[in-house]
């Protein structure tokens, strides 16, 4: 299967995060807007329908994201992306050709310092921190966050 490592000459990257809720991709899709701003365009889907009655909504609401972003993961989403990342050991997605994938585990990595590295390699060049105050509602929620992932 052929992967991208770049995107076309002149077009800016586009990174898909995939997990099984709005929580961790709109956190992950808000800090590389952040410290990527236009560089790169950024989506996320959740490989299970939104549940606007969820805590997570609350928490992404507290943190400045807006949970209605989040899209159901199809196909089509998949091959607009250049890079997937799917956010979380439980979650399953088919790998189409055409777009790198790469896989982090929320129990062990630290989601901000994987986020800015990304943003780091896809603008090939020295990307300043998340801002104080998106960096600090992060770190906040984290606990919630990895909570709800290992009672799964």
């Amino acid at each position: 299967m052929a992967t991208l490592t770049a995107p076309p000459t002149g077009r800016r990257p586009r990174v898909l995060f995939v997990g099984p809720d709005a929580g961790s991709t709109q956190i992950a899709a808000g800090v590389l807007r952040q410290v990527t701003g236009d560089a790169v365009v950024v989506g996320t889907s959740g490989t299970r329908p939104p549940d606007p009655s969820r805590r997570t909504d609350e928490m992404l609401v507290a943190m400045g994201l807006d949970p209605a972003d989040e899209r159901l993961l199809s196909a089509g989403s998949l091959r607009a992306a250049d890079r997937v990342v799917v956010l979380g050991a439980e979650v399953d997605v088919a790998r189409l050709p055409g777009p790198r994938y790469e896989r982090w585990d929320l129990e062990t990595d630290d989601l901000l310092t994987r986020v800015e590295a990304l943003a780091d390699e896809l603008t090939a060049a020295p990307v300043v921190e998340a801002p104080t105050t998106l960096r600090a509602r992060v770190r906040a929620w984290a606990p919630v966050l990895r909570r709800r992932l290992r009672r799964r």
